[in-house]
């Protein structure tokens, strides 16, 4: 199974994350756009586990939820990976260090780690990818014309374990354990 542990995104977020994408899509040229309903927040990418780790993850997704309580960050800044010039991955995160995100995200590299998955080797960047690019391009001057209006803020109430299920139309992204923040 692939599987990531991400922040859903609530439908009004993503609706307006569409709107910012019909705005960025002519100016891109040949991206690949992630489709509305597969925007989230990475909090860690796991790779392809053996179907017997599952229990233990989600055991994981448990503890680490118990030890947060919901709260919410807004995503205001566009850029790129590596960098807007030469641009692979293209999204919107906050416009300053996402303290609380990052903390979460830092915990479960922990916890992950412990049950003997390798390192995140990237340092924690809060980030939606919005599009990916085949050939690295300049996109500097896109980011610098295209701006939201206002800042969209996301709350994080829960952590999600995702199944991401590749298909040649694109990746399908299944659910596997929500588990709200706070133990609730």
């Amino acid at each position: 199974m692939r599987l990531f542990f991400c922040v859903e995104l609530e439908d009004g977020v993503k609706k307006k994350l569409e709107e910012l994408v019909d705005e960025l899509r002519p100016r891109c040229g040949n991206a690949k756009w992630v489709a509305p309903e597969n925007l989230h927040l990475t909090v860690r990418f796991l790779g392809e586990v053996d179907e017997g780790r599952v229990g233990s993850l989600e055991a994981l997704a448990k503890e680490v939820a118990r030890e947060f309580t919901p709260f919410s960050l807004e995503l205001e800044r566009l850029s790129a990976f590596p960098s807007p010039r030469r641009a692979r991955v293209l999204w919107i995160g906050p416009a300053g260090i996402a303290e609380e995100f990052v903390a979460l995200m830092q915990l479960v590299e922990e916890e992950v780690r412990r049950l003997g998955f390798r390192p995140e080797m990237k340092e924690p960047k809060v980030h939606v990818t919005l599009s990916r690019f085949k050939i690295p391009r300049d996109i500097s001057r896109v980011i610098e014309e295209v701006s939201l209006n206002c800042p969209l803020q996301v709350n994080v109430r829960d952590l999600t374990l995702m199944q991401s299920v590749l298909r040649p139309e694109g990746p399908l992204y299944i659910p596997v354990l929500r588990v709200p923040l706070g133990g609730g």
